[in-house]
């Protein structure tokens, strides 16, 4: 046997394996580029409307109060059942259901729509001139019917918990607004004033650090309440005056009630009509402003 006829299938057998391995390879990219893809990623949306066209939000549910929400100068507003800031991620949350991936579509015969719970529907969400129909969970998947339009689909129930919640979780649970500058606040025994940049308290106490009354201010500021409600009415115990600056200058002022500082801090904005609930704990935090004692230094 000759040294070519020993090389030849030794070659073939080469190429043959490096073909293989480029196959291989390929598929292996081909799984990996798979296994990153959502499922739902190939799927029909239930609408093409853009999140960030959608200028009004109403959702209505039989024998409760319908809630509506408006988008003005770039913010969303609650304007009822309660007039209020709306928590932006939370409204963001209700418009996932208009790019929901539709899992399976559905044409009911004449008059089937009760088949569906489509003929007296559980929600109703209507998104600017959009309008989709939750009708019947399904028995067997964790999806819900929906209807856009003449087309029924089903959907995951995700979208219907969104938008199923009490209009309290949309309300922004942060007691000061995003745009708001505090540049005074007078409280039950003391108060503090902007001066050329500073915060100082009247009286002073000199043992009391710019950081440490800067720091007030900023609990202030950034203070989130565990949950909103409409005012119960109940006579408030003490109060805050803050004035607030505006972008051109203006000042205004608005009072917060303290309703309660036991079991929770509870406090009252009467220029919302809504109280604010926070742990007990925030009430040292929001409500005294004194010298650290000894043992702190």
């Amino acid at each position: 046997m000759t040294d070519n006829a020993v090389k030849n299938p030794l070659a073939r057998r080469w190429w043959l394996n490096l073909a293989l391995l480029v196959v291989i390879a390929g598929l292996g990219g081909y799984i990996w580029y798979r296994s990153g893809q959502s499922p739902d990623a190939a799927k029909p949306t239930l609408t093409s409307v853009a999140p960030a066209s959608v200028q009004r939000i109403e959702i209505v549910r039989p024998n409760e109060e319908s809630v509506r929400l408006e988008r003005r100068d770039g913010r969303w507003r609650l304007t009822a059942p309660v007039a209020a800031r709306a928590d932006e991620f939370a409204v963001e949350q209700l418009m996932r259901v208009l790019g929901a991936p539709i899992d399976a579509t559905v044409t009911p015969a004449e008059g089937g729509l009760a088949r569906y719970g489509l003929d007296s529907p559980r929600l109703t969400a209507r998104f600017d001139d959009v309008e989709l129909r939750f009708g019947e969970f399904h028995p067997l998947k964790n999806e819900y019917y929906v209807q856009h339009g003449n087309e029924v689909r089903l959907i995951g129930g995700r979208y219907y918990a969104h938008l199923a919640v009490s209009y309290t979780n949309l309300i922004d649970s942060r007691l000061l607004g995003p745009d708001v500058k505090p540049v005074s606040f007078k409280l039950p025994g003391f108060a503090l004033t902007l001066r050329d940049g500073e915060w100082q308290r009247e009286p002073k106490i000199e043992a009391l650090s710019s950081d440490r009354i800067n720091g007030f201010v900023d609990d202030w500021r950034h203070a989130r309440a565990l949950k909103v409600e409409k005012y119960s009415g109940k006579k408030p115990q003490a109060q805050v005056v803050i004035a607030i600056e505006g972008p051109g200058g203006e000042r205004s002022e608005f009072t917060v009630g303290v309703l309660a500082r036991e079991p929770e801090l509870v406090l009252y904005r009467a220029d919302e009509g809504l109280e604010y609930h926070f742990p007990q704990g925030t009430a040292k935090r929001l409500l005294e402003l004194e010298a650290p004692a000894k043992s702190d230094e």
